[in-house]
């Protein structure tokens, strides 16, 4: 139920360099979030992948910590948006960036997962 198998892990390089160059995106005050709608073969309605970008956490076991939290938060409440994306019959890729300098405690982090995920079943 509360799964992230490794088919729902965006891992293509092409499919994540043109959902850079051709996605929308949005931000919030520590995440921004790209999307494109994608016609994946995979019967999955959502791929998605986490970044910490290095530039901006430099210290590898700190982009560990983010990345599980986010990992964490993530699985927990992209249920009720896989629901809308089957109900609508798409299919997305997302990328999920972290954008803040600090270690934000897991609360937080979560609490802006639901936000990004909230707001994104409004704009498609």
């Amino acid at each position: 139920m509360f799964e992230f198998p490794k088919k729902q892990k965006l891992c293509s390089e092409t499919v994540i360099k043109e959902m850079f160059y051709n996605g929308k995106s949005f931000t919030t005050s520590s995440f921004r979030l790209v999307w494109k709608q994608d016609d994946n073969e995979v019967k999955v309605n959502l791929k998605s992948i986490i970044v910490v970008p290095k530039k901006r956490i430099r210290l590898a076991t700190k982009r560990n910590i983010i990345r599980r939290r986010m990992n964490e938060a993530y699985r927990l409440h992209k249920i009720e948006f896989e629901n809308i994306l089957k109900d609508r019959k798409l299919k997305l890729s997302i990328a999920i960036i972290y954008q803040n300098v600090k270690i934000l405690p897991y609360s937080s982090i979560e609490d802006e997962i639901k936000l990004i995920l909230e707001r994104l079943s409004k704009e498609i």
